[in-house]
């Protein structure tokens, strides 16, 4: 279970290491800034969001794929719930004031508060610029690339400023074809590993149900 965990974490860690701190950062492209702060605004129209996603972890010391599927649930402004359903079912639960995980092995559920663990608000606080389309943020400790337009997708490697430089080779985002929202992030490690995230049936600003922020015995 401790693999499984470690490898759902793996893309918040990821994320949370490309932005630079506020001033560290050289100014980006002038082309590039606008672009996208544009696709941001695109993306960042929605309330609510419920996707399923495939989560595949390639470890560069193992032929066998660790495949992780289940559910995000996200409301703004600093909500976000993940729920693994298979190979085995794990919840965590990451809001403004505490974090909260139930996992199957156990049966047990987990609360710590997030004041007292600021590590935790930084990974809200950068999944949301994710989430939300807020990536002109990360112009400062990225190179950004454009790979192709259609579907768009865009490559970001950190640069020597960056604290993501010393664990991350690049990450690589595709968009859905209406370029709303995110279709895959793929993560690249030092190590050799990759981390591939695939979202499905994604529906923005639609209803979510009572227990999509529950985290004890989901669905």
């Amino acid at each position: 279970m401790n693999l499984l965990v470690r490898s759902l974490l793996t893309l918040s860690l990821a994320l949370l290491l490309l932005p630079a701190p506020a001033g560290a950062a050289a100014d980006p492209p002038a082309e590039l800034g606008p672009f996208l702060d544009e696709l941001g605004r695109q993306v960042a129209d929605f309330r609510t969001l419920k996707t399923d996603f495939v989560q595949t972890k390639e470890m560069a010391l193992f032929k066998d794929k660790l495949v992780l599927k289940g559910r995000i649930y996200l409301q703004k402004p600093n909500r976000i719930a993940w729920h693994v359903d298979k190979p085995l079912r794990y919840s965590v639960l990451i809001t403004d004031k505490l974090i909260r995980q139930w996992d199957e092995e156990t049966n047990q559920v987990q609360e710590l508060s997030l004041e007292q663990n600021p590590i935790f608000q930084t990974v809200l606080n950068q999944l949301t610029v994710w989430f939300s389309g807020e990536y002109g943020t990360l112009l400062g400790s990225n190179d950004v690339r454009l790979v192709q337009t259609a579907p768009l997708v865009l490559e970001f490697t950190p640069k020597a400023n960056s604290l993501a430089v010393k664990a991350i080779r690049s990450i690589t985002v595709t968009f859905r074809d209406d370029r709303k929202y995110l279709q895959q992030i793929r993560i690249q490690e030092l190590s050799g590993d990759v981390t591939t995230l695939q979202f499905l049936n994604t529906r923005l600003n639609a209803p979510l149900e009572p227990g999509s922020f529950e985290v004890k015995g989901h669905v």
